[in-house]
């Protein structure tokens, strides 16, 4: 288990990375990757701010089909090979809750000779519930499908040491 400053210090090598955020929904992810962004020159790829962009919105659940999931992920990807490909770090925020979608990021890297390494943001799925019922109470942010989000606590496939783990605790 690393700290947030540990982190930082090794987002700062200058080696192309790209960093790929995982973990269940309302862990933590996104406020952990603002405080990366505060101290670092990552360029952020964002699931969520590509969603605003294309006018979806999590809190009417108006969400895109398989061919909107299919762009906005194409996007993401276009968006993190372009910043690789100048040298660039990059913070790429969504819950990346299956090997597949890890491997499918670890590609694009790849393919331009970036490294790749995930940065798992642990809580438990309690914790998890948890923040969505206070989320839902403040109104602070978007607000998941109930539904949308026992799906992907299910669905969460854990990351292992093999992926250039980095386990950051968020309870």
């Amino acid at each position: 288990m690393e700290t947030i400053e540990k982190l930082i210090q090794s987002i700062n090598n200058p080696h192309k990375t790209l960093w790929i955020l995982c973990g269940l929904p309302y862990s933590g992810k996104t406020y952990i990757g603002k405080k990366i962004l505060e101290q670092t020159s990552c360029i952020y790829v964002s699931i969520d701010a590509i969603l605003e962009t294309l006018h979806y919105d999590w809190n009417t659940n108006k969400l895109p089909d398989t061919e909107g999931w299919k762009k906005v992920f194409d996007i993401s990807y276009q968006q993190t090979k372009e910043a690789l490909e100048k040298g660039l770090n990059v913070l790429y925020d969504s819950t990346n809750h299956t090997k597949a979608s890890r491997d499918k990021l670890r590609e694009v890297a790849h393919s331009v000779g970036a490294d790749a390494k995930v940065i798992y943001i642990d809580v438990s799925a309690k914790v998890a519930i948890d923040r969505w019922q206070e989320n839902k109470k403040q109104k602070n942010r978007f607000v998941l499908d109930e539904n949308l989000l026992h799906e992907t606590i299910n669905a969460m496939e854990i990351p292992t040491a093999d992926e250039k783990l980095i386990v950051i605790k968020n309870h």
